[in-house]
C-alpha cells in the first residue's frame, strides 16, 4: 500500500518537468517544499489549478525524496488579486522573496499564518501595497536583520537620528555613514508604522504616494545590501507602478 501524506501550502513558483509535468514549489507550516505534479501541462489535465502561482492548496502526495501528486483541492485562488496585473506583479514579488528565504531557519508557521492573512486583506483592499511592505518589513525581524529603531545603532544616542541602510536603523550624527542618502522623517514614520503594524487592531495608515515610492526604495535597498536579493517580478513592478 502505498504511504500518504497531506500538505497544505501557497504555491510560490513551478517549473517545467520532462515533457507534460511540473514541480511545483510551496510554503508551509515547515517551510519550503516541492511537489512532482504529473501530466499537468496537458490541456485536458484535472491538476491545471493545482499548480497556479499563489494558489492555497491541500494536496495528498506519497514518497519521500521528491513527493508526488496523487490528488487535491485549492483551498483559495485569490481570484481577485490575479485579476489586477500590478496588483498580482507586487504579489509575485512578494512570493520570489518567500521562496528565496523557503529554507531559512526562522518560524515558518508564524510566516506562513501571516501571509494567509495579509493575502485575504490584499485580495479585496485597493489599498494594498501597505500590507505587502508589511510583509517585507516584519520579515526582516524573523530574518534577524530588523532594523534598529529605539536608538543609534552604535551607540545609546536616541536624538538628531537618522536611518541608514547600509548600518540597519538609526544612527546618530557621529556615527552616520558617509556618502549614504539620507531617508525622510515621513518614510521613517510610515516604515515604523508598517513594522509594529498589528493586525489583530487594525487603523488607518495614510501618507503620501511620494512617501510610499521611497518607502518601496529603502526596503529595496535593504534587502539588496544585507540578503542580496532583488526579485525578477521588481523590474516589471517598477514598469506597472511607476517607481
Amino acid at each position: 500500500m502505498i504511504s500518504m501524506e497531506y500538505i497544505e501550502g501557497l504555491i510560490l513558483k513551478k517549473l517545467d518537468y520532462k515533457e507534460s509535468s511540473q514541480i511545483i514549489y510551496l510554503y508551509t507550516t515547515s517551510g519550503l517544499t516541492s511537489v512532482l505534479v504529473h501530466g499537468s501541462r496537458k490541456p485536458k489535465s484535472p491538476y491545471l489549478n493545482l499548480t497556479r502561482i499563489q494558489n492555497l492548496v491541500g494536496l495528498h502526495v506519497s514518497g519521500k525524496d521528491l513527493r508526488t501528486l496523487r490528488d487535491g483541492d485549492v483551498l483559495k485562488d485569490y481570484r481577485q488579486t490575479k485579476e489586477q496585473l500590478e496588483k498580482f506583479t507586487y504579489v509575485q514579488h512578494i512570493l520570489e522573496l518567500i521562496y528565496h528565504v523557503g529554507t531559512h531557519d526562522h518560524d515558518h508557521e508564524k510566516l506562513y499564518l501571516f501571509l494567509g492573512k495579509v493575502f485575504d486583506l490584499v485580495d479585496q483592499s485597493e489599498d494594498y501595497i501597505m500590507y505587502l511592505n508589511m510583509v517585507e518589513l516584519k520579515l526582516l525581524h524573523l530574518l534577524g536583520i530588523n532594523p534598529m529603531f529605539s536608538h543609534c545603532v552604535s551607540c545609546e544616542k536616541t536624538e538628531q537620528l537618522h536611518f541608514s541602510v547600509k548600518e540597519g536603523g538609526f544612527c546618530c550624527k557621529d556615527h552616520y555613514p558617509g556618502g549614504e542618502s539620507k531617508v525622510s522623517s515621513a518614510c521613517v514614520t510610515l516604515m515604523m508604522d508598517l513594522y509594529y503594524y498589528d493586525l489583530q487592531n487594525p487603523k488607518k495608515v495614510e501618507q503620501e504616494v511620494e512617501v510610499f515610492k521611497e518607502l518601496r526604495s529603502v526596503i529595496d535597498r535593504y534587502y539588496e545590501y544585507h540578503l542580496n536579493f532583488r526579485s525578477k517580478s521588481r523590474k516589471m513592478l517598477a514598469g506597472l507602478i511607476g517607481y
